[in-house]
């Protein structure tokens, strides 16, 4: 895992809101809960220099701002990289060769988007109560059939070709077509949503949507960057703001660091989602969260999830010593058990992908007695 660096353009009065948020008492956390091992290891890593016009971000993890689409700009930029650092050159290099020859031989994920939704047999298309039909799902009118038109849609509204981590949370977008229909969703809340990939495609596709991000303050300050680099126009409220005045009623994001859960109205977000960030938390803060969408989201609302099947969120010592916080096990979470579940299943995407599965599960929320326990029965 390197380190990726990228400068974004911002506007003067949004790069002045944020140094004042950076510099504020909501620049660092106060919960003793909410960084395990992994965000005690990662989170001084990521970092947002603010000049008056622009924000330098870069990080290591929870950091996955795409390419500029511009073949030419990418293709420069390696070349300068490769000159001034001859032995970063030939390690990619070799990486590429290395890669033609490697077992077990794992698709792109452009490929594996196709496979998937033409429900190819490589894809394992096992239709279950649980499961997403794939069949059913690619005649949905505003699904992506192809990575070719993921591509072409994405890099016309965002100026950015399409990364790994973009074709992945295109994927989700189009379980979430399938399943809500003609859903009014008006109100989504991301937690811990890295540098704001899938709020930036929600917010383009689901206009008008308002979009609640709540994160580290480390990666609050990223999010925020791109995300106004990216809709120089849209409304955002920044943690310092809100603590002060609250939620507006109107607005594209607003940005809560994770003390500022209090801040949310119950009862008023239709669609939650976590990808990929649960399984890097402490159990208590995992626990935290759960309680915290079973109040917030309205009655018959969605919560999406998508996570490693088991990840142990480790510090950069993770095979030398003996981690402190135990392994996170998306089917140990505490779900409520009151909560009709749509979707089920391992992501049939990532089994193409990469070795170590990701579960997906979409449920409607039934608003009844708290969830159990994590790790209960």
């Amino acid at each position: 895992m390197g380190k990726r660096l990228n400068k974004l353009n911002i506007r003067p009065e949004v790069a002045g809101r944020l140094k004042e948020f950076i510099e504020s008492d909501l620049g660092a956390v106060r919960s003793g809960i909410a960084k395990s091992q992994y965000w005690q290891h990662f989170s001084p890593r990521l970092h947002a220099n603010v000049s008056a016009t622009s924000v330098e971000v870069s990080g290591e993890s929870g950091f996955y701002v795409p390419p500029r689409a511009s073949i030419l700009e990418r293709g420069v930029r390696k070349v300068l990289r490769g000159t001034r650092d001859p032995g970063k050159a030939a390690k990619w290099v070799g990486k590429r060769f290395a890669s033609w020859f490697e077992v077990p031989k794992l698709l792109s994920y452009s490929k594996a988007f196709d496979a998937v939704m033409s429900h190819a047999d490589v894809s394992s298309p096992i239709l279950s109560r649980f499961s997403t039909n794939h069949i059913k799902l690619a005649r949905h009118p505003k699904v992506f059939v192809s990575a070719d038109s993921v591509r072409r849609h994405y890099r016309t509204w965002s100026g950015y070709d399409v990364s790994p981590n973009i074709i992945q949370h295109y994927y989700y977008q189009n379980i979430l077509r399938g399943f809500m229909g003609g859903e009014r969703i008006r109100t989504v809340l991301e937690i811990g949503a890295g540098n704001g990939n899938f709020p930036s495609i929600l917010h383009h596709d689901w206009s008008p949507v308002r979009i609640i991000l709540i994160d580290l303050p480390e990666t609050l300050a990223v999010s925020i960057s791109y995300l106004s680099s990216l809709f120089p126009n849209s409304r955002i409220c920044m943690p310092h703001e809100i603590q002060r005045t609250g939620i507006p009623d109107e607005f594209d994001f607003a940005f809560l660091t994770v003390d500022q859960l209090d801040l949310v109205e119950d009862d008023s977000v239709d669609l939650a989602i976590n990808c990929h960030s649960f399984q890097e938390m402490t159990q208590e803060q995992i626990g935290v969260y759960f309680e915290f969408v079973q109040r917030v989201c309205r009655d018959s609302g969605f919560l999406f999830v998508a996570n490693r099947v088991e990840k142990i969120p480790c510090g950069p010592d993770a095979f030398s010593a003996e981690q402190r916080d135990p392994p996170n096990r998306m089917a140990e979470y505490p779900w409520n058990q009151h909560n009709e579940v749509l979707v089920h299943e391992i992501s049939k995407l990532s089994r193409l992908v990469q070795l170590d599965g990701i579960a997906i599960r979409l449920e409607r929320i039934q608003k009844g007695k708290p969830a159990p326990r994590l790790g209960s029965e």
